[in-house]
């Protein structure tokens, strides 16, 4: 998507969420809350018609679903142990089922567990998106003394047919905000559409869910993950409707790219949380910068902060990292493969995004067939696979931080000169190389970076995740 289709988009969908006419409802549909440019998520953007057909199948398959589970199994949410009141809840994800068998969460680390110790009580809601099942939520977290909500997926009967008449009205609301915009006709009719999409209804049980624990708990404090969803502008909203007083901080766990959207964009007051809480000190820079100067930007750091190591002596070997999707994985895979098949001295290790698996992708491309020995498919721990490489190739996934805070070059690929950045680390140049072909891959391979900007690399991934502060949340929630 070119740069000023891209811009026009977010101006367009600005409008409409920032419209004085819009309700809750225009505000759950989450097609106009543009996360990023990532080719991945812009590809709803630019549906066929058959995409687009689809898509409402999908919709009506899952809504008759949502609507059986809601008649034989009403409940918002499950949990183990006993309910009591919480000063601060938490808003996580399940992404596995092994998150069930661990007491850190996989997003706020021990943070939930040094808040107990300094007298704060507190509780975690995690959306389920690893589907992991009733009975074994039930069977997870026995001894822990921070108690787990796990949110169902459908409401009770009454609320999820309310929701839908709910979401009809307030498309014909929708309609005539559209028309006094006066948009292209295609683009309004996708936005109607998806007024009523999966993802629309989604991100409204999920903030009435998360409401409904905040007034049974008596929570003060919610503090959600913040990536720019629209569920999470929703909580903000309900919660307040049901308690003025009660404080919303918003937690920037993810890197933000150069053309990332809605995570920096403003709305109405009650759709904005009142802290943002930053993962390091480089986006707290970046929000300083952004829409979002109403809300107080405190850096608490991360879970994921590393300690700064450098090793010595590596192979002539560069990782490549490609996110956690399938497209992602074959465009640095096929650039590195022809590479490698004209330079065999070069050894590239492919590693995947824990998301995925080469089994899985074997049954999508044939580019693992007859694969030359100077590559290896890598079924190690990151940090093993840093330490036999002194290069990394990478796109959109941060682990490109964690290989240069151990000395690692860093190469960035993008497909053309027109191509919208999804580099994680755009905000820094030094010792950086950004390529568009193998022949630039080469010379980048090649090239040395003298120790002044290996150091500016290595000072710049301790910024980017700072150490996790208790005592800076704790101000926050004064």
């Amino acid at each position: 998507m070119e740069i000023s289709k891209y811009q026009e988009l977010c101006k367009i969908f600005d409008q409409v969420l920032k419209n004085s006419a819009s309700t809750p409802q225009i505000i759950a549909n989450n097609y106009l809350h543009i996360l990023n440019a990532s080719p991945e998520f812009l590809k709803r953007f630019d549906l066929s018609k058959i995409g687009k057909i689809q898509a409402l199948i999908r919709f009506k398959l899952i809504s008759i679903v949502r609507v059986l589970q809601s008649i034989f199994d009403g409940a918002h949410y499950y949990t183990r142990q006993e309910e009591a009141e919480s000063e601060v809840l938490f808003v996580s994800h399940l992404t596995n089922r092994r998150q069930i068998l661990e007491n850190n969460d996989a997003y706020f680390g021990d943070l939930p567990n040094q808040l107990l110790q300094n007298g704060i009580s507190n509780s975690i809601v995690l959306i389920n998106h690893a589907k992991v099942s009733k009975k074994q939520v039930l069977e997870g977290w026995g001894d822990s003394k921070i108690q787990r909500f796990i949110l169902s997926s459908s409401l009770d009967f009454i609320s999820e047919v309310s929701a839908y008449f709910s979401q009809l009205k307030s498309k014909r609301q929708l309609k005539s905000i559209l028309k006094g915009i006066q948009i292209d006709e295609v683009l309004a009719q996708d936005i109607l559409h998806n007024q009523l999409s999966s993802n629309t209804f989604n991100a409204l049980r999920v903030a009435r869910q998360v409401t409904d624990i905040a007034r049974k708990t008596n929570a003060k404090f919610i503090v959600t993950t913040y990536e720019g969803h629209a569920w999470e502008r929703l909580v903000f909203y309900y919660a307040r409707e049901f308690n003025p007083n009660i404080k919303c901080l918003s937690y920037q766990h993810a890197a933000i790219f150069k053309h990332q959207h809605a995570i920096k964009r403003s709305l109405a007051k009650e759709y904005n949380p009142d802290v943002i809480l930053t993962s390091g000190l480089v986006t707290k820079e970046i929000f300083e910068k952004s829409q979002m100067k109403e809300c107080k930007i405190l850096c608490i750091g991360s879970p994921k902060h590393l300690r700064l190591n450098m090793t010595m002596g590596k192979k002539q070997s560069c990782l490549v990292v490609p996110e956690g999707f399938v497209s992602e994985c074959l465009i640095l895979f096929n650039i590195s493969l022809e590479y490698a098949k004209q330079h065999r001295s070069q050894r590239f290790i492919w590693r995947l995004h824990p998301l995925l698996s080469f089994k899985k992708l074997k049954k999508q491309s044939s580019i693992f067939k007859n694969l030359p020995d100077n590559i290896t498919l890598s079924e190690a721990n990151l940090e093993d696979d840093i330490n036999q490489c002194d290069s990394v190739l990478y796109r959109g996934s941060t682990a490109v931080v964690n290989a240069i805070n151990v000395g690692l070059k860093p190469i960035y690929y993008r497909k053309s000169a027109d191509e919208l950045s999804i580099d994680p680390i755009y905000t820094h140049k030094k010792g950086k190389s950004i390529v568009h072909n193998q022949e630039e891959l080469g010379l980048a391979l090649d090239r040395d970076i003298d120790a002044k900007t290996m150091q500016s690399l290595q000072d710049f991934a301790q910024d980017f995740y700072t150490p996790l502060n208790v005592n800076i949340f704790l101000k926050a929630l004064q």
